[in-house]
C-alpha cells in the first residue's frame, strides 16, 4: 500500500499556481475595504471628505472588477486541486488518502479557527468545512455535479423568493430609497462604535469586536444562503475538473470575451439599475452572481491566454510562486494590514482614503512577490505551507533545497 504524499513542486501545473497567485492579487484589494474602515463609514462622513468622489470611484471599480470574482476563482481552484490530487491517487489506495486529505482539510479548520480570532474575513475555515462535504460528491457523475452545483448556487435565491412572497407590499423597499447608512453596516454595532473601537480600543476590545462580527457573519451565512453557494461553487469546480476545463477548455477565446465584456457587462448594468428599481433586487441577486461567474472565467481565460504565449509566461510567471505560497501570503497579508490600519499598528482605520489604501494593498503584493520568488530558491514549500503538510503527513517534510 502507498502512503500518499504531497505534491513535488516540479510535477504541479504551473497555471493553476499562477491563478492562484492572480486571485490572490485581487482578494487583498476586496478585503483591504474591510481592513482599512472604509466600508463601515457613514454615507454621510464620507460625503465630507475632500476625496469623496475618487474614493467612491475606486470603491465602484473594485465592487465592479474585483469583489467576488477572484474569491469564486479561489473556490473553484480549491476544488479542482481535490481533483487533481484524487485521480493522482484514484488507481492506488483512494482511501489511505481520502483520510490523509480529511486531515489536511481538519489542519486548515485549525488555521482558519486561529485567523478568525484577528480577522472575521476569514475563508479558511469555511473552505475547510465545504470540502468536507465535496468529499461526499467525489464519486458523483458529472450530470449529477452540475445539477447540485447549479441548484446550491440558485437555493439562496429561491429562498428570499419565498420569503419575500410571504411579504407584504409595503415592507419592500421603495426604489432608490437608502438600504443602510454605510457601505456595510451591523444593526447590533453602531457604526461609531465599531469605528471608535478599532481606533481607540483596548486589544480586549477589538478581540471582542472581531469575534462579535464573526458571530453576526456566520448566523446569517444559512439565511443568507453564502454556506450554499460556496458549495454550490466548489461543485462546479469539480464538474469543471471532470470535463477537463483546466486544462483545455479555459483556453477559449468564446470564454474570455464572453466571459470579460458580458461578464462586465452584465455587473455594470445590474449596479447601475438597482439602486433605481430596487423592488426588483432578487433579480438583480441573480444577474449578479452571474456577472461574477462570467466575470470570474473570463479572467481565466485570460491567464491562461496570456500564460500560453512565451513572453506572458515570463511576465506572469512571479505571480507562480505567490500561488505556491497561497497560505502563507494570505495570512501574511492579515498580520500586515492589522499591522498599519489598527491602533496598535499605524491606525489609519477609518481615516485613509481608498488612493492610500489601495496603494497600500499594491505595495503589500509587490513585496509578496519578490519575497515568494526569493523563498524558493531555497525551499520547496512555503512556510505555512510547510507546516500543513508536515502536520498532514504526521511527519517533518523537508524543505529544503539543498541540505
Amino acid at each position: 500500500m502507498n502512503n500518499p504524499s504531497p505534491i513535488d513542486p516540479g510535477k504541479r501545473i504551473e497555471v493553476l499556481d499562477i491563478l492562484r497567485g492572480f486571485a490572490l492579487l485581487g482578494i487583498i484589494f476586496h478585503n483591504m475595504l474591510f481592513f482599512s474602515g472604509y466600508i463601515f463609514l457613514p454615507f454621510d462622513r464620507i460625503k465630507e471628505s475632500m476625496n469623496f468622489q475618487l474614493n467612491e470611484n475606486i470603491y465602484d471599480i473594485i465592487d465592479v472588477f474585483i469583489s467576488g470574482k477572484f474569491y469564486t476563482i479561489f473556490s473553484l481552484l480549491f476544488a479542482a486541486g481535490f481533483y487533481i490530487q484524487l485521480s493522482k491517487h484514484r488507481e492506488e489506495d483512494s482511501g489511505t488518502f481520502l483520510k490523509t486529505y480529511m486531515r489536511r482539510l481538519f489542519i486548515l479548520m485549525l488555521f482558519g479557527c486561529i485567523h478568525s480570532l484577528i480577522w472575521e474575513g476569514d475563508v479558511l475555515l469555511t473552505y475547510s468545512i465545504i470540502g468536507f462535504i465535496l468529499i461526499l460528491f467525489r464519486k458523483a457523475k458529472p450530470g449529477f455535479l452540475l445539477f447540485w452545483a447549479i441548484f446550491f448556487m440558485l437555493l439562496p435565491y429561491l429562498t428570499k423568493y419565498l420569503i419575500a412572497a410571504f411579504n407584504r407590499p409595503e415592507n419592500i423597499p421603495a426604489a432608490g430609497s437608502e438600504i443602510t447608512a454605510a457601505h456595510i453596516s451591523y444593526s447590533d454595532i453602531p457604526s461609531d462604535i465599531l469605528i471608535n473601537t478599532f481606533r481607540e480600543g483596548s486589544l480586549a476590545e477589538l478581540f471582542r469586536l472581531n469575534f462579535q462580527i464573526l458571530l453576526h457573519k456566520y448566523l446569517t451565512y444559512f439565511p443568507s444562503g453564502a454556506y450554499f453557494r460556496f458549495l454550490g461553487l466548489f461543485l462546479l469546480g469539480y464538474w469543471l475538473s471532470t470535463k477537463g476545463f483546466f486544462m483545455r477548455t479555459s483556453k477559449s477565446n468564446v470564454l474570455l470575451i464572453v466571459g470579460l465584456a458580458g461578464g462586465l457587462l452584465v455587473t455594470v448594468l445590474t449596479k447601475y439599475l438597482w439602486s433605481r428599481f430596487h423592488d426588483l433586487y432578487l433579480i438583480f441577486d441573480v444577474l449578479w452572481m452571474a456577472g461574477q461567474l462570467m466575470m470570474a472565467f473570463g479572467y481565466i481565460a485570460m491567464i491562461y491566454r496570456i500564460a500560453g504565449m512565451p513572453s506572458g509566461k515570463k511576465l506572469l510567471g512571479g505571480l507562480s510562486k505567490v500561488g505556491r505560497t497561497a497560505l502563507s501570503n494570505y495570512i501574511s497579508q492579515t498580520v500586515l494590514m492589522i499591522l498599519i490600519f489598527y491602533n496598535f499598528g499605524l491606525n489609519l482605520f477609518g481615516i485613509s482614503s481608498l488612493m492610500l489604501s489601495s496603494s497600500i494593498a499594491l505595495s503589500i503584493l509587490i513585496v509578496q512577490i519578490i519575497l515568494s520568488n526569493i523563498w524558493l530558491r531555497y525551499y520547496r514549500f512555503g512556510p505555512l505551507e510547510w507546516v500543513w503538510r508536515s502536520l498532514t503527513y504526521k511527519k517533518r517534510i523537508r524543505n529544503a533545497l539543498k541540505d
